[in-house]
């Protein structure tokens, strides 16, 4: 399960990279500069209490090239939202900076990844067509998946897959969901 969840995660991104690039998607900079920077941080993180899995790995891979086009062809916004979460994400980073602790790193970097998912979530809110459906819901497969293959419930192993899950549950119910309601 584990290597399934890695393997649908990144394939949710080649879907998502190619409707950035045809102009169907316009994904926020700020939330994927935050996930993109945040994932590489808990994924150090992960290594080092040994509680690495396959999505965080599809999340690294995937999120960076995600980032740059991101910034190329999204949808550049910096109202009061992207300012909240810059400042979640960076306070979250220093945190662990200042500690050094893993755990506190997976704690912080797992906030980081809920508090930039926020201008994703009001784009989504105010336009899901701006989003690409099929990937959320490949990417919330990839986290049920990952929920199986968890091997030991702590918050190091257990606390970025259950973010993950929140984050693409929260997308699904705006693009696919609330649409149609």
């Amino acid at each position: 399960m584990d290597r399934i969840s890695g393997v649908l995660f990144f394939l949710a991104f080649v879907l998502y990279i190619l409707t950035i690039l045809n102009g169907l998607t316009q994904p926020s900079p700020v939330s994927w500069a935050i996930w993109g920077s945040v994932d590489v941080l808990a994924l150090v993180a992960m290594k080092k209490k040994k509680a690495l899995n396959g999505q965080i790995i599809g999340a690294v891979a995937g999120a960076s090239i995600t980032t740059v086009l991101a910034i190329m062809f999204g949808k550049p916004t910096m109202g009061s939202i992207e300012w909240v979460s810059i400042a979640g994400a960076v306070t979250g980073i220093v945190l662990w900076q200042r500690t050094g602790d893993a755990l506190l790193a997976i704690i912080s970097s797992q906030a980081a990844i809920l508090i930039g998912a926020i201008p994703t979530f009001a784009g989504a809110y105010s336009n899901p067509a701006q989003e690409n459906p099929v990937a959320w819901i490949i990417w919330l497969s990839s986290c049920v998946c990952a929920l199986f293959a968890i091997r030991k419930w702590d918050l190091a192993n257990a606390l970025q897959p259950i973010t993950f899950t929140i984050v693409e549950g929260t997308m699904v119910f705006l693009v696919v969901i609330r649409p149609h309601l």
